[in-house]
C-alpha cells in the first residue's frame, strides 16, 4: 500500500483527523442535554434526537472541524512524503509539488503556491458564507425570546 495514492489519502488523514475529531467532540458536548431529553419525551427516535437536535446544534463545530482538518490535510508535507512518496502523477500533493519545483524553478514554485494560497483563500471564503446562514444558537435554552419575557 505504501507508495500509492491510498498511501497518500491515509497520510494525510493520519495527521488530520485528529482536528475534526477534537472539534466535534467540543461541538456535540456543547449540545444542551436538556434539548434531547424533550425531544425525546416529545416521543422522538434517538435517530431523530441526533438529526434534528443533537446534529444542527453541533454544525458550527463540525463545521470548522472540516475545514480545520482539510487545510490541515491540504498542506501535508511530511507524512505524505514518507509513506506515500512524491511520485509526479501518482503520489504528488501540491506541498510536494512545490518542494520539488523549488529546486529547479522558482516561478513554477511560486505559482504552484499562488494557486494553493488561492484555492485556500476561497474554500475559507465559501464555508464562511454558508456558516453565516446557520442560526447559531437559535435553540440556546439561555436565551429569553420576546415571546417568554411578555
Amino acid at each position: 500500500m505504501a507508495f500509492t495514492p491510498v498511501a497518500v489519502v491515509l497520510a494525510q488523514c493520519f495527521v488530520a483527523v485528529p482536528l475534526y475529531v477534537r472539534a466535534a467532540r467540543t461541538g456535540f458536548a456543547g449540545v444542551a442535554r436538556d434539548l434531547e431529553g424533550a425531544a425525546r419525551v416529545d416521543g422522538a427516535s434517538g435517530w431523530d434526537v441526533f438529526r434534528y437536535v443533537t446534529a444542527p446544534l453541533a454544525l458550527p463545530s463540525l463545521l470548522a472541524g472540516g475545514v480545520l482538518c482539510w487545510a490541515r490535510a491540504l498542506g501535508e508535507f511530511g507524512a505524505t512524503i514518507m509513506f506515500a512518496g512524491s511520485f509526479r502523477g501518482r503520489t504528488q500533493t501540491m506541498p510536494l509539488a512545490i518542494y520539488a519545483a523549488l529546486e529547479s524553478d522558482l516561478g513554477a514554485a511560486l505559482a504552484l503556491s499562488t494557486v494553493l494560497v488561492v484555492v485556500s483563500v476561497l474554500v475559507l471564503w465559501i464555508v464562511r458564507r454558508l456558516a453565516s446562514r446557520i442560526p447559531y444558537g437559535a435553540l440556546d435554552p439561555n436565551e429569553t425570546s420576546e415571546a417568554t419575557v411578555g
